[in-house]
């Protein structure tokens, strides 16, 4: 194996193509382990807020924004 590296001359055609499959597979690899855990970590970090409530109504339209202090008419 040594030797193939010294002198890259000697190697053949087929031996090339067998690096190359494995330098596809190794960023392959190495690519889906990424995607992983930015999904992983991005599924940790989630802060959903539900849309329900009295918020979304106001927005809506259908309730009157408060205002003033509770209790005062």
């Amino acid at each position: 194996m040594l030797e193939t590296l010294m002198n890259p001359g000697q190697v053949t055609q087929d031996q090339w193509m067998i690096v190359g499959i494995l330098v596809f597979i190794v960023i392959g690899i190495l690519y889906f382990c990424y995607r992983t855990y930015k999904v992983i970590k991005e599924s940790m970090n989630t802060k959903y807020k539900p849309n329900i409530g009295m918020a979304r109504m106001e927005k809506e339209g259908k309730l009157k924004p408060r205002q003033g202090k509770p209790g005062e008419d």
